[in-house]
């Protein structure tokens, strides 16, 4: 009988409070994708609301109306609000603007649809997509170039005023209208929610140019964008995505699969506590004999990873039978069980008796009964993910996931997973998707300075550098990591899984709003839980009136917090 998991679909309503500080998400259909913008926007650090109320909406400085602009989605006086938001000052971002009279607004004569293009180029000479310096920024991916028959569906925007990005054949993808009463009016010509839920989800029919290894910032550089669009009005507000005021944040991640790599754990340990940080080792709790390898997780596996423990490294979920077919197996039933449990491999594309939640459950039990510890963190065998994994994993007890590379979801930023990795029901679980690792081949160069490149363009956003390593050998790869240490520390968050997942997920929860006085203005921060080293990006004439709390610091707008929990209110004077 297997396991009865049942998924609970979100509710945009969920979303609805906030100060006009925020972005507002003009909701014209609820029957779409939104949920890609909520977590987009939360990973991004962008505060907002959803409301399908337009009159509300144009009380925010900046809105996004989605999923499309037409006549039968708005009504006639709701279309009239949004042009008089504009010509009045008003930032208006639009996906899919298919009627409702418009086409003015933002600048374009007529749309052409089609299922026809995979990429998206910016030109040089714009104020917003100035900052997309790095070649793989000024073009990013849709799809596959050579699978059109995953393409999805987009507009091209004829006629266009200004144009901000074209797809591959030239047709305008990204256009932009200023208006003489200040009023800025963006359309994009495809589904931005749904573009980045399928990328996450892995389903984006690699469309990543590199699997691992490379910089892949497709789902990044629009939300960039609209980070940028956001940040030009006068209250805009933005958390960072990573702690402490760094530009990069570092996970170093071991997967410990062979039994000759059980005795190497402690080279690399060693490595990690020389430079001063910790690191996660996925650990295979293999019992048994089988195709693959002999029983590992015995009486020596057992000290050295006690004694990963008393070096601070973090313990995680490697599976029990690290089978090939992982993604593959049936769900289970949930009442999984060591010693009854027996999976067994006995061959490629073979393997018996194994379940994902047998895999889950049982390597988790063993784990935690060997370190008297909660283990929060799973990676399966060969990155293969069953559909089921999201769900599978938070019913066992886990938090974090980095189950896919940065190449196929597109994005080198964190994300809520979502359930059956489809489109409406969320997790609590968190992604991290695999930037850099040790077995596949390097665009350039040798794998230490292709990592160090690596690095230094997710350092410019602030993205998170998941690195895994097999400690199957003490010699290249082992060098290879002292050497990325010494050059990404300086810079560089660097720690556990579990210790950026806990931050990540209580900086989920963080709310953001500013109310503008007539002298001053405050900003009132909201959390469920304790967070330290929330850094937050505000304008940067904005002053605090009286002094910030000890441990707080503020330069050229980036302002770095001590750990607080509930609420915190800041009030700052604009010095302009």
């Amino acid at each position: 009988m297997s396991a009865d998991i049942e998924a609970e679909l979100a509710d945009w309503r969920d979303y609805e409070t906030g100060s006009a500080s925020r972005l507002a998400i003009l909701l014209t259909d609820e029957d779409s994708a939104w949920l890609g913008l909520v977590h987009g926007l939360r990973t991004i650090g962008v505060p907002f609301i959803i409301t399908r109320d337009a009159a509300r909406a144009v009380q925010h400085s900046t809105i996004l109306a989605y999923p499309i602009i037409s006549g039968a989605l708005l009504e006639p006086v709701e279309l009239d609000s949004l042009r008089q938001y504009v010509a009045g000052g008003g930032t208006l971002i639009a996906t899919q603007v298919l009627g409702g009279g418009l086409q003015d607004v933002f600048g374009f004569e007529r749309l052409e649809e089609g299922r026809d293009h995979y990429e998206v180029s910016f030109g040089s000479g714009q104020v917003l997509t100035g900052f997309l310096t790095g070649p793989r920024e000024q073009v990013v991916r849709l799809g596959n170039p050579e699978r059109p028959e995953g393409w999805i569906g987009t507009q091209s925007f004829v006629g266009a005023q200004t144009v901000l990005g074209r797809y591959q054949d030239g047709a305008a993808a990204f256009i932009a209208r200023s208006h003489a009463g200040g009023g800025q009016a963006y359309a994009l010509g495809f589904d931005l929610g749904f573009f980045i839920l399928r990328a996450n989800s892995g389903r984006d029919e690699g469309a990543g140019r590199d699997y691992a290894n490379g910089y892949e910032p497709s789902v990044d550089v629009w939300l960039r964008l609209v980070r940028a669009i956001y940040r030009d009005a006068p209250d805009a507000v933005t958390l960072a995505t990573v702690p402490d005021g760094q530009a990069l944040a570092s996970i170093i991640t071991f997967d410990v699969d062979y039994q000759y790599s059980v005795a190497n754990m402690a080279a690399y340990a060693d490595v990690l506590t020389d430079h001063g940080v910790h690191g996660t080792f996925f650990i295979q709790t293999k019992y048994f004999r089988d195709y693959l390898d002999r029983s590992f997780f015995d009486q020596s596996a057992f000290a050295a990873i006690r004694e990963l423990q008393r070096q601070g490294m973090e313990i995680g979920s490697h599976s029990v039978s690290h089978t090939d077919v992982f993604s593959d197996l049936p769900l289970g039933s949930g009442e999984e069980r060591y010693p009854g449990y027996q999976p067994r491999v006995g061959g490629v594309g073979d393997t018996r008796h194994a379940s994902v939640l047998g895999e889950l459950r049982v390597s988790r039990f063993l784990l935690e009964a060997l370190t008297g510890e909660t283990v929060t963190s799973f990676r399966p065998g060969y990155l293969a993910t069953p559909d089921s994994l999201p769900e599978a994993l938070e019913a066992s007890g886990y938090r974090f996931s980095t189950s896919i590379s940065s190449g196929t979801a597109l994005t080198h930023l964190p994300y809520r997973a979502n359930f059956g990795r489809r489109y409406a029901s969320e997790t609590a679980i968190f992604e991290f998707p695999i930037s850099l690792e040790d077995e596949q081949p390097v665009l350039d160069g040798d794998r230490l300075a292709a990592g160090i490149d690596l690095a230094a363009s997710l350092a410019r956003y602030g993205g998170v550098n998941v690195v895994l390593i097999h400690p199957n050998e003490t010699g290249e790869k082992l060098a290879m990591l002292d050497g990325l240490l010494t050059a990404i520390g300086p810079n560089s968050w660097i720690g556990t899984l579990q210790a950026f997942g806990d931050w990540w997920a209580v900086r989920d929860t963080v709310q953001v709003d500013v109310s503008l006085g007539e002298q001053t203005i405050a900003l009132v921060m909201t959390t469920d839980a304790p967070i330290e080293g929330l850094t937050v990006q505000i304008p940067e004439t904005w002053r605090p009136v009286t002094p910030l709390r000890e441990g707080a610091s503020l330069e050229a707008g980036v302002l770095v917090l001590p750990a607080f929990n509930d609420r915190l209110e800041i009030e700052f004077r604009d010095s302009e």
